[in-house]
């Protein structure tokens, strides 16, 4: 019978037709070595079928999978403290939540350096593996608990995270499912920290991002992050925290870049992608397309290519292919340095050719444009998006489904919980078109 979709059965068509996995919970990419030991016994009294959309399926999670999950989620709450609480040295005052931001920002910036470097990003396609098989995650290509934390939580975002992957992050794309058994097992689950890890797998994290494996907890004016101008393309070694509040990790950011004298923000770095992504597509309109013209953002699954080349050509304007390639450091000249520049160039073709400035920008385009809001290959503001999954972290640990031992002997919870999660599998398979919110 057939089974109820899931991510690892969503077919993604690429350059070379091989078949990669949306991303889900699984133990394909987890190798034996240093895998997630569950509690004895925690999964004998799971029925072995269950019915959804009136057939009946093998269970699409196990109870072991939710205590490896609990832990990852204790080690996280734990990490988040150990940063709020910091009482070491720190020149510039900043409250708990401020602490934690900084933190996270500095987080999504080593997420960023492991998965383009280390695992691969754009230009860094890999030999293919054969058809639907997933390349498993080496012992030594293990992150360290912050870049987990914020790898959880991207992946928490499937369709952002599946498009990401197809067009920046194709070393992702290729692990597949989340390695969830491998990355619990690298915490001690009596103390939700993470174990000693070998040398060799510090050392190949350090030589491939030029990141310590150690995550900072603690960012003081010294610790500095290397920046590219948007305007000039030359570097600029930028502060994470100042006084003032315009280092890179703070919400005032704001830098004069020392070549040009040009100053730019969050908001002008976000601008710079977007030109870059529409040289390429100009340039290549075959291979590159602008964000969130490829995922259904319906469905979650990809259109066909025609489909994004014609959206990425209205959007650009360059629907009757007339718009010359142009740098983008030029092209920022030319229209402009900030996100309501972009809106309105991209707006007449959306708009039918008509200046209608009274008429919003349609949805459709503010759907695009947001994934242009911050600088990197995420679509996503994936700080915040790990603070507002804390709060459900928060419920986790209030409920103490996160203590050291506590399923040791409590299986019945656990697989409660999973009973429930299939029968909530039904009812949305049999509310089709209507938006379903599951309970804690």
């Amino acid at each position: 019978m057939q089974s109820p979709p899931t991510y690892t059965q969503v077919n993604i068509p690429s350059e070379a037709g091989a078949t990669d996995a949306l991303p889900g919970y699984g133990e394909s990419s987890a190798p034996s070595h240093g895998a997630f030991v569950p509690s004895a016994g925690v999964d004998d009294k799971l029925p072995n079928h269950f019915k959804v959309n009136d057939q009946y399926v093998k269970a699409q999670v196990m109870p072991s999978d939710l205590e490896a999950h609990l832990v990852l989620l204790g080690a996280f709450h734990r990490l988040r403290e150990e940063v709020r609480t910091f009482k070491g040295k720190a020149d510039i005052p900043m409250e708990p939540d401020e602490r934690y931001a900084v933190f996270l920002q500095r987080a999504v910036y080593r997420f960023e350096q492991w998965a383009v470097r280390m695992i691969g990003g754009e230009g860094q396609e890999e030999i293919e593996l054969g058809e639907g098989t997933p390349r498993v995650l080496a012992p030594n290509e293990v992150p360290p608990l912050d870049v987990v934390m914020v790898w959880h939580t991207y992946m928490l975002n499937p369709r952002s995270y599946y498009e990401d992957c197809i067009r920046k992050l194709p070393g992702l794309l290729r692990i597949g499912s989340f390695p969830l058994m491998q990355l619990a097992g690298s915490i001690d689950k009596e103390a939700l920290l993470p174990h000693l890890p070998s040398e060799s797998r510090v050392a190949a994290f350090s030589s491939f991002t030029g990141q310590p494996f150690d995550p900072p907890t603690n960012t003081t004016s010294e610790d500095t992050v290397v920046v590219f101008c948007p305007s000039c393309s030359q570097p600029n070694t930028i502060p994470w925290i100042t006084f003032k509040g315009d280092g890179y990790a703070q919400r005032g950011f704001s830098c004069a870049c020392k070549s040009c004298q040009f100053t730019f923000s969050w908001e002008t770095l976000g601008v710079r992608k977007f030109y870059e992504d529409m040289e390429k597509c100009i340039a290549s309109p075959e291979k590159y397309f602008i964000a969130n013209t490829i995922v259904d953002y319906q469905t979650g699954v990809p259109v066909d290519k025609r489909w994004s080349k014609a959206l990425s050509s209205i959007v650009l304007c360059n629907h009757e292919g007339n718009v010359k390639a142009a740098s983008p450091e030029k092209r920022g000249k030319q229209i402009g340095w900030t996100m309501k520049h972009v809106e309105a160039y991209c707006r007449p073709v959306m708009m039918y050719l008509q200046n209608r400035p009274h008429i919003s920008t349609p949805r459709g385009l503010s759907i695009i444009l947001s994934a242009y809001c911050q600088p990197g290959p995420f679509s996503i503001d994936l700080a915040s998006a790990v603070i507002r999954q804390m709060n459900f972290v928060d419920k986790m640990v209030q409920l103490g489904f996160t203590e050291t031992d506590r399923w040791e002997d409590d299986h019945d919870t656990l697989t409660r919980c999973v009973v429930r999660y299939h029968h909530f599998l039904d009812f949305m398979s049999s509310t089709a078109g209507k938006f379903a919110v599951p309970t804690l």
